[in-house]
This record gives C-alpha cells, structure tokens and sequence, in this order.
C-alpha cells in the first residue's frame, strides 16, 4: 500500500488545472475526471446511484464536495441492494451514517497489491485495512481512480461495518455471566457527604480492561468463557482478592466482588489478532497472566473492528499464573522520615559485576539514627509471601565498602499510634523462621544475589506499606524487594 504525503498530494492537486500535469497525476494514480469532487463521481455515474442516495440522507455529502482530500470506496448499486435487507433498508440513522462513512477514509491512499496491510482510519473512527489490493478482504472492480478532491475505489461487495470487542460482546453473548460482569463495570456509584449519588466510568476498570476492548488502533483478541467454567475461576479467585469494604457501601470500587471480576476479566485479553494457528502456543494476557487454549475447547471465532473474539469452553491456565509476585523498586520511594536528607540520596544507574545495568537507592552519611524509607507494595493478594531483597553495594567508587545491616518493617492497621514508626510492627516470621516485627537485610560487599528475608502475610487485597531502615546511623541501600506467594 502507497500512502501518499501531504506536500505530494498538495502539488499533485496543483497539476489538475494544466493539461500537462494530468496526464502524469492518472500515470501515478490511475485513471479517472480529476475534474470532478468526489461527489460529483458518484452522483454522474449511474452504477453509484444507491450509494449516491445514501450518501445525501447520510450527511455526508457536503464533505465529498470540499477541498480535502478523501479516498471514497464505492459499493456499486448491486453491492449496496445485496446488503440492504441487513440495515433494514437503512431507516435507522444512525446505521446509515455507519454504513457510509465506514466507506470514507479521511487521507488519500492508494492500492498497492505487493504492499502488506495499512490500516485507513474511516470517517466513523475505525480502520480499514489495505491488504494487496483489497479492502477489509474485499477485491474492488476498479481501484485508484482520481477526482479533483481524492481517488476513489469501486467494489463489487459493500464494506462490513464491524464492532468492536466491547460493542460485539455486549450485544451477542450478553446473556453470559462474563459479559454480565464487563456490564457491571460500565458505572461506579458513588456517594458524597450530602446524599447525592454520582455516576462515572471507573478509571482503574477502564484503563486496565475496558479501553482495550474499546481501541480502535491496536488489535487484541478476546475469551468469551462458558458459564461454569468462569464461575469456577471467579471462586477460585474470589479468597485471594479479599477485602473489608461493604459489597453495598460507599465504596463499590474496594470491594471483594470488583477486585475478583477486575482481575478474572483482565486475565482474558491479548494483545494482537490471533488465528486459529497461534492458539497452539502459550499466551499472554496484558493482566500478565499465561495461559494456552485447546482447539477442542473453541466453540467459534468472530472478526471484529478492532481484533477477534474467540468463544471458548474453558483455558488452561494454573493459579501461580494468576496469583503473581510483586516487586517494589528501590528508586520508588513514596516519602522518608524526614524531607531533608534529599543531599545524601542518590538514584543511581550502575553496572553489576557481570556488566548489567540496575539502578537503585542509596542514602548514605545521613546522620539520623533510624533513619528511614518509605514504599508501597500494590495489588498484594491475601496470601502468605515470602519477601527477598536485592542491594549490591562495594563496588568500584562506591563510599560503602564493608557490611552493614538494614531492616524491612510493614504497615499493621491495627495499631494506633502518634509515632509513624510505631504503626509499622505487623507480625513477620524472619530469616532464621523466628517470629518478629522486622525482617533483617544483611548487606555483603559485591554480592549480587537476593537475600532471603522472611515470611509476612497479607490479609486483605491491595496495599501494604512498608519502611526500609537504617541501623543507627548506618545506610541504606535497595534495588529491590520481591514477593512471592505461597500458594497450595
């Protein structure tokens, strides 16, 4: 596919007044009256005269006789009354104003059938794609046409207007409980102090779910599950995404129920248009979930605007997949003990001794006792983890050259006091499997191993706080901290 730029087109245009250029713009384009707008094109011709007719009741008219520059596929008369009955005649305006402007590419774009796909955004915000000299898999009859304000294409099979995932999934399997659950997320209801309720699109739900089904400029490919076999992986779920909140209390988006669905739901998106062929292979969710799909579980595939839709009988996947580890980054601090030690706080960007690059925190030559760090692990399952820490320290130009200690504290909700530090004591099981308040990170010169630090349970799904300590007065150095769970 030729995509033409816009200085080119520009001089091309240029040409259609002197008979010397119009020769050489229907050599490069193709053949066609670049004396006529493309409205014109299809108003003169009687082969276009169903689309003509749709075109003036679309609105759409008035912008094939302006100046920009258009590609226009045409559905010749045959093509337009074979899909008629499809569009109910095209009463409805709205699928009328579809089905015309989904054959109007705002930008100029030729046929190339040795060129792989480009996709052309249409007037309705979706893409067609220009696949060697076809158009969304239709050949056209007649192809790089020009008019005074574009080219045009005719062909013999009306382009599909196709749904997106969101919108395909809603309206055909809309009886299932996973589209139930994707419903469920269109609204969050919240309450403020004086009663009134406020409805909006919930911004996590959106972003790590929802837009991908909804974008039209990246492909991705869609689970649609069975009933009982989403109902079992939603229970199974269910325990490890716990939370306090209230199912019917002012905080709908912190609770156990959205959390589960939120996490289930994520698990069945990839990125990218899968065929038949790639299911064999093992797949990524963008939740970061792995799984694989038997071909005798696949009960039907769908093409849709902005990727496929698979239904599905049920995937493998196993639960250390979708009960992940978490790390906490040394360079991610949310706060400090105290905001004036920002001098002795280096970020820094270094190479290991096997020459790979890590960055990481230090604080050095503070000179406060406990001084100390604070971080946020997020998205924590109710799980027990087993916690490991990362620092590297003794190498060349580093100021810290012996060993030293440091220690990890976590947040426990339920202790009350005005002292900061003093709320983080949650109960820990250390490195020599003894219970504590504190995990013990020993620091060994230029060694680029994790360290095991103990055991600490999280009790209810999302964030656990946590400090990073110095020893007295001694430093504090992090690349990392990793959970990982402790499943059956």
């Amino acid at each position: 596919m030729k995509i033409l730029s816009s200085n080119y087109i520009i001089g091309l245009l240029l040409c259609l007044g002197i008979s010397s250029c119009s020769d050489k713009w229907a050599d490069h384009i193709g053949s066609g009256d670049a004396q006529q707008s493309l409205y014109e094109v299809v108003n003169d011709n009687a082969q276009f005269s169903a689309f003509a007719d749709l075109l003036e009741r679309s609105g759409y008219a008035e912008d094939l006789k302006a100046s920009k520059n258009y590609t226009l596929i045409i559905p010749t008369n045959e093509a337009v009354e074979a899909v008629r009955s499809n569009y109910d005649n095209f009463n409805d305006s709205t699928v009328l104003r579809s089905f015309v402007g989904y054959h109007i590419i705002n930008s100029i774009y030729s046929v190339n059938e040795a060129t792989d796909t480009v996709k052309a955004k249409n007037f309705r915000n979706k893409y067609v794609e220009f696949t060697r000299g076809a158009f969304d898999e239709v050949v056209p009859t007649s192809q790089n046409l020009t008019a005074g304000n574009g080219i045009y294409h005719v062909v013999p099979a009306a382009l599909k207007p196709l749904q997106s995932v969101f919108d395909f999934v809603m309206i055909n399997f809309s009886e299932l409980e996973q589209v139930k659950a994707v419903s469920s997320f269109d609204t969050v209801i919240t309450v403020n102090a004086d009663g009134t309720r406020i409805l909006r699109i919930n911004s996590l739900w959106f972003t790590q779910t929802r837009q991908h089904m909804t974008r039209e400029d990246k492909k991705i490919t869609y689970f649609v599950l069975d009933d009982e076999y989403y109902s079992e992986e939603y229970n199974k779920l269910r325990p490890y995404h716990s939370t306090s909140y209230a199912e019917d209390g002012v905080r709908p988006d912190s609770t156990t129920t959205f959390f589960t669905k939120r996490a289930l739901l994520s698990d069945l998106i990839v990125e990218g248009e899968l065929g038949a062929e790639d299911l064999d292979a093992e797949l990524l969710a963008v939740s970061g979930t792995k799984f694989r799909v038997d071909a005798a579980d696949v009960i039907s595939t769908h093409k849709t605007s902005n990727g496929r839709v698979y239904r599905v009988k049920k995937l493998n996947v196993a639960l250390a997949d979708q009960i992940k580890e978490i790390k906490v980054l040394g360079i991610q601090p949310v706060g400090f003990k105290q905001n004036d030690k920002a001098g002795n706080t280096y970020y820094r960007n270094k190479r290991d001794l096997n020459g790979e690059l890590y960055d990481d925190i230090q604080i050095y030559d503070h000179k406060v006792t406990a001084f100390y760090a604070k971080y946020r692990a997020n998205n924590l399952n109710v799980v027990k983890y087993k916690v490991y820490g990362r620092a590297i320290m003794g190498l060349a130009g580093d100021p810290q050259v012996t060993a030293f200690t440091q220690y990890v504290h976590f947040f426990d909700p339920t202790l009350v006091s005005a002292n900061e530090v003093d709320l983080y004591k949650r109960p820990v099981v250390n490195n020599q499997d003894v219970n504590d308040t504190r995990m013990t990170f020993t620091v060994e010169p230029r060694n680029h191993d994790e360290v095991y630090l103990g055991e600490v349970i999280q009790d209810e799904f999302g964030r656990l706080p946590l400090l990073v300590m110095s020893n007295g007065t001694g430093p504090i150095i992090l690349e990392y901290l990793r959970f990982v769970p402790i499943l059956p």
